[in-house]
């Protein structure tokens, strides 16, 4: 075989990819980033999905326009619940949401794809070629005009991707000494003597592999190899043979990194039960309220001025709702809620999910002797007004 054959040979063999082999590549180095980043954004997403914003106007809860766009319809085409779903994945994705009204005249909230900002130190940042779908809108908004937040101040996907970059590797290399420690291994022996050009041992690797193929492949019951007279077939493959236990180590090592970055307890991210109060207690204490909070100080400092908010009109994410209570824990709670003053009978029928009722008595509050003032005592006026009953 001459140079120019071989080299051609070579360089065949070495550029050839197939596409499912390229694909089958890039989805070992990806796959597992994206479900743990998924699984968070979920996570923290349907949490979200069951707050409820609350308007205040001179420091009474209204359900007044802004209460509707929040939680029922915040534009035409999308709901409560398909919007928060969309500003959480663009707030952990891109580190930062940007909600927009299309036009003066207009009360719907959008959440921009994209747009491009002209930052100043201490005027306005001004934001155009801001784009809601497929659509670019025609004219500037000013900061006081849109409400725009950041997660943080770098961007935890990407200080997740390039930690993933060297697990990554390490998976992929697990998974190949996997492979190979489990692989058969076979000698065969025979009158083997041929031309040794490229083209001939190709042909012979195609038929090889045609040949052994049923005899080798893991998922047959049973298979018959007809091996000529004067070969012999030898099995080197011993007896040790890995698990995909490191696998699977490194694989939860990425999980857990990706929840602890998101601040979601690694339990609740598994789906393990164990504990759930507590997990989800700690979830909202580390990322949900931190969310909620980050929100509404966005949408507080973007419509109110301080005269306004000052005066009692400002919004409030209530986050109260998405904890689950049990029947039993939730009628203990509301007889101490309802008897403390906290609550009416309307507002804790609503929070266990029941309509509210038209008696005027279900909107009073009501407080117990036991939280009425020390210096009185309940059992003396009692006695007292046992007395002076007595005495008519």
């Amino acid at each position: 075989m001459g140079i120019v054959q071989k080299a051609v040979d070579y360089f065949t063999r070495r550029s050839t990819v197939s596409i499912e082999e390229y694909f089958c590549k890039l989805q070992v180095d990806y796959v597992y980033r994206k479900f743990a980043i998924e699984t968070c954004i979920d996570l923290i997403a349907n949490a979200m999905s069951k707050a409820e914003f609350k308007s205040y106007e001179k420091g009474k809860n209204k359900k007044n326009e802004m209460y509707y766009r929040l939680n029922v319809s915040p534009n035409k085409k999308t709901n409560a619940t398909e919007f928060r779903k969309k500003l959480i994945r663009r707030l952990i994705y891109y580190n930062e949401v940007l909600i927009v009204s299309p036009s003066d005249s207009s009360s719907e909230l959008f959440i921009a794809d994209s747009w491009n900002v002209k930052e100043y130190g201490l005027k306005e940042n001004i934001f155009s070629q801001v784009q809601i779908s497929n659509t670019v809108l025609d004219h500037e908004f000013k900061e006081s005009d849109v409400i725009y937040f950041e997660y943080a101040d770098e961007q935890i996907r990407q200080l997740v991707d390039a930690y993933y970059t060297a697990y990554g590797k390490l998976i992929s290399s697990a998974m190949n000494v996997y492979k190979r420690s489990n692989a058969r291994r076979l000698v065969l022996k025979g009158n083997l003597f041929r031309p040794q050009d490229g083209n001939t041992q190709s042909e012979i690797n195609e038929m090889m592999t045609a040949q052994f193929k049923q005899f080798m492949e893991a998922d047959n019951a049973g298979a018959v190899f007809q091996l000529q007279e004067g070969y012999t077939l030898d099995d080197i493959s011993g007896n040790a043979q890995s698990n995909s236990r490191d696998i699977k180590n490194l694989i939860d090592d990425i999980f857990e990194m990706t929840s602890a970055a998101f601040h979601v307890p690694k339990n609740l991210f598994k789906g393990d039960m164990s504990g759930l109060s507590d997990q989800v207690d700690a979830f909202l204490m580390f990322e949900i309220n931190f969310i909620a909070e980050l929100i509404q100080d966005a949408f507080n400092a973007s419509i109110y001025e301080m005269d306004e908010y000052l005066a009692g009109d400002y919004l409030r994410v209530d986050t109260t709702m998405i904890k689950v209570v049990g029947f039993k824990e939730m009628v203990e709670a509301g007889d101490k809620a309802i008897g403390s003053g906290q609550y009416t009978i309307n507002e804790m029928r609503e929070r266990g999910g029941n309509d509210r009722v038209d008696d005027p008595r279900a909107d009073k509050i009501y407080i117990t002797k036991n939280y009425d003032d020390a210096t009185k005592g309940g059992d003396a006026n009692d006695n007292n007004e046992n007395n002076s009953s007595s005495k008519k």
